[in-house]
Parts: C-alpha cells; sequence; structure tokens
C-alpha cells in the first residue's frame, strides 16, 4: 500500500514538472486543450493536477476560457538562484539613515588589508563625503576599526600595515599598533567605533556592527562634518545606526548578497 502510494505521488510530481517545462516554453499563456495534448493527460486527470499547482502559485489561469502560464512561485525560485547585490539590497536602509540623520551612510567588508566600501548612500542636502567601491584604510577609519575589534590579535596583523609608523593623515590619526590595538578595547567596550578626523580633517564617523549570522563580517557608519557629528550627537547616532544594522540584518537574501561578496572577491 506504501508503495502504491509512493507511486501515485511520485506520478504526480512528474506530471507537475512536464506541465512546468511545456508552460515554460511557451510564449503565450495555453489553452487546456493545448497542454492535455502535450502531456498526453486526460483533461479531468489535468484539470486536478492543475488546480494544486495554481493553489501553491506555480501556474496562474488567465481568462475565460481559461489559459494557463507559468505562476509567481517559479519567478520566485528562478531569482532565489540570481546574484544579490548587495549595495541594492541595503541601499533603502541605507537612503534613509542617510536622510535621518543628515549624514552620508557606509556599507564596508574588510578586503586585505583595506576596508571596502560596498555602499554609499547620500542625505537629501549636498554632502559627499566617499564613493561606493573605493578601497580605504583600516586602522583609521569608522568601518575598518569596528570590522578589526572582531578579530583575534593574529588575525588583525593581515588586515593592517606590517610596518610602523603608518601612514598618517592628520594630527589624530592612529601610527602604531600598540595605539590600534588600545582604541579597538575601546571599540570592543561601547559596541561602536569613532573616526574622530584620523583619516580626513573635519570629518567625522561613527560605525556599528551588522549582527549578521554570516562568515563575512560587515560595518555600517555615517559620516559628516565634525562639527555637526559631536560627541553630544554620539547616542542620538549609535541609536539610529544599530536600528539600521538590525534591519540591515533582517534582509531576507542578504547572506546570499554577503556570499556573492564574497565569491567575487575571493575574501578568505
Amino acid at each position: 500500500m506504501e508503495q502504491n502510494s509512493t507511486s501515485y505521488h511520485s506520478q504526480g510530481l512528474s506530471r507537475g514538472l512536464a506541465a512546468l517545462r511545456v508552460l515554460g516554453g511557451e510564449a503565450q499563456p495555453m489553452p487546456l486543450a493545448a497542454l492535455s495534448r502535450a502531456l498526453d493527460l486526460p483533461k479531468p486527470t489535468l484539470l486536478r493536477l492543475l488546480s494544486v499547482m495554481e493553489r501553491e502559485g506555480f501556474i496562474t489561469r488567465v481568462g475565460l476560457p481559461p489559459t494557463y502560464t507559468l505562476g509567481p512561485s517559479v519567478y520566485a525560485l528562478t531569482e532565489s538562484l540570481a546574484p544579490v547585490e548587495l549595495s541594492e539590497i541595503t541601499a533603502p536602509t541605507m537612503k534613509a539613515l542617510a536622510d535621518e540623520l543628515g549624514f552620508t551612510s557606509n556599507l564596508g567588508v574588510l578586503q586585505g588589508r583595506s576596508v571596502l566600501h560596498l555602499g554609499v548612500e547620500e542625505p537629501a542636502r549636498a554632502l559627499r563625503i566617499a564613493a561606493g567601491g573605493f578601497l580605504d584604510h583600516t586602522y583609521c577609519t569608522g568601518l575598518g576599526k569596528m570590522l578589526l575589534s572582531v578579530l583575534e590579535p593574529g588575525q588583525v596583523d593581515e588586515h593592517v600595515p606590517d610596518r610602523e609608523p603608518y601612514e598618517s593623515f592628520t594630527d589624530f590619526t592612529i601610527t602604531t599598533r600598540a595605539e590600534l590595538d588600545a582604541e579597538l578595547e575601546r571599540v570592543r567596550e561601547r559596541g561602536f567605533s569613532i573616526d574622530d578626523q584620523e583619516r580626513n580633517r573635519g570629518v567625522r564617523c561613527m560605525a556599528v556592527l551588522v549582527p549578521s549570522a554570516h562568515e563575512l563580517a560587515v560595518s555600517l557608519s555615517v559620516s559628516g562634518p565634525a562639527g555637526e557629528l559631536t560627541a553630544d550627537d554620539e547616542d542620538h547616532v549609535r541609536n539610529a545606526l544599530m536600528a539600521a544594522a538590525a534591519e540591515v540584518a533582517a534582509i531576507p537574501r542578504l547572506n546570499a548578497a554577503l556570499q556573492n561578496v564574497r565569491t567575487r572577491l575571493a575574501i578568505a
């Protein structure tokens, strides 16, 4: 009895897949009679099959008399196999963050001894501090220091300059490993990083980690004029960053997008 039931369900599945293949090869919806001939199935049997497939969203019935075409569930499956761009799926959240705070929002990952800006969104006002796709230093940027803070000491070595002193860009730039280690400990304690005019004079940045389960760590930051992104604003900015980071972490296809980044950039 169990074998007969298994055989029946296997036959139904085979017929359903055959129907999808036939419908997928047609530019226009197919009438029932044409589909019946193509599948060599009696109309009553085919109607029962189509009813189940329509209920599950794999086919769509169109017009009267009814014709049949592929349904939304098929397209959802094919879309899930397509490459997912991290910058595209995170852009709405990052843009909302930029507009809320009036600062540039940035999304980045470690790539070698640099941090790669994968996404940049500007606020409604004119304020261009960075652009997506460029590499920057890890030891003197908000994104970089946030990402370094989650690594073991031996791993940090792989993502910072191998010689001291590090290149200095302003009077505030960290230039030694000892200074950096102390700064990373502060980042771990407070849960966010600060670039206080270390990379660019007059520009301040705050960054947090996106709480993703993926092995590739991602950081989210905002950058703005030092006179506007002050110490008094840190609590408000941190809360907005944390909320946006949680929103990014909840994006359904985030892990697929991160894996795409990791594969494309050959990040170990």
